[in-house]
């Protein structure tokens, strides 16, 4: 695996950094212990201008998972694993605000709906956002899943979204906690990134994403909270990854062959991110106008990235749907 343990582009991400929240704050992290950073994480996470924030991208999500921008991955599996089914249990691991279990739990197929983080802040404003919503059937718990005491002994639906790769201890995670409360013909749903641990991109992702920096205009370079421009693509260096999040991507290149090793595929889709994830960090704020520039800019980068995704093979995101092998 190719490896950086401290780049330039920590240096340049420190002052970035500095400059947004000073240097209090990144010293009170560092005070922390590993599992209280992690928490302090996503007890305090912002919307920033990482990718996902993109409307555009998510229509393209939607379209890789279901076939279709404006279908998303919850309704295609109700519509085409659940349609029939009533009474169902479902447990969202790493629910964060909790949009995904508000989005299942407007079908009457769900009797109960769990959802569960370690971030209390994410898990009052989930609470709220269902309460606001009309919705009885979810439940919002406070909780590491290694501790988690659920409410009943089986569940239909496992769901990790963008939350098993936060885990260390992949195999065991499976056998131990996930394999004992799924049903026999229950569904082990996962939308994850499972590329390189620690984000550790390689050197052809990050050569890749470079040469279309180029032609990106500088307007569209500018970081967020910044008149800096994005010169370049880096490599996060581990030491740096390790110590803002020790949980980020610990073991997320071994998530596909653990839950290969212990269910059976009934879809896999590969979903991309391998370009557009390092390549749109800290400017894609500049994506959000819905204008015919941004929008050709937008669809040429996808274009570009499914070439490499062509290419290569590889994808670092996937979206799959899997049962117990019997």
């Amino acid at each position: 695996m190719e490896r950086s343990w401290i780049s330039a582009g920590d240096f340049i991400d420190l002052k970035y950094k500095l400059g947004q929240k000073g240097g209090i704050d990144l010293l009170s992290r560092l005070s922390l212990s590993g599992q209280n950073r992690t928490v302090n994480k996503w007890n305090n996470v912002t919307p920033g201008s990482d990718f996902w924030i993109i409307p555009e991208v998510r229509k393209r999500w939607n379209e890789k998972c279901t076939g279709n921008p404006d279908k998303a991955y919850e309704d295609y599996l109700v519509e085409n694993y659940l349609m029939n089914v009533s009474n169902l249990r479902l447990l969202s691991i790493g629910c964060g605000a909790g949009a995904r279990e508000r989005s299942f739990g407007k079908y009457e197929n769900f009797y109960l709906i769990e959802g569960i983080d370690i971030a209390r802040t994410k898990i009052e404003e989930a609470r709220k956002n269902a309460l606001e919503a009309g919705l009885t059937n979810i439940q919002y718990h406070v909780t590491d899943f290694w501790t988690f005491q659920s409410v009943t002994e089986h569940y239909d639906i496992i769901l990790f979204n963008s939350s098993l790769h936060h885990f260390k201890r992949i195999d065991e995670l499976i056998r131990k906690k996930v394999l004992p409360i799924i049903n026999e013909k229950g569904f082990l749903v996962v939308f994850e990134y499972v590329g390189p641990r620690r984000l550790q991109w390689t050197n052809k992702q990050l050569e890749y994403s470079n040469r279309l920096l180029t032609h990106i205009p500088e307007k569209y370079k500018i970081r967020f909270n910044s008149a800096s421009v994005k010169k370049k693509v880096y490599r996060p260096g581990w030491l740096r990854m390790c110590c803002n999040d020790p949980s980020e991507a610990a073991e997320s290149d071994m998530i596909l062959p653990i839950i290969h090793k212990y269910f059976k595929t009934l879809e896999e889709k590969k979903v991309g991110w391998d370009i557009l994830h390092c390549l749109l960090k800290d400017i894609s704020h500049n994506f959000l106008d819905d204008n015919d520039e941004s929008k050709s800019l937008l669809n040429w980068l996808f274009d570009r990235e499914d070439d490499y995704l062509r290419d290569t093979g590889r994808s670092d995101a996937i979206f799959g749907v899997y049962q117990k092998i019997s």
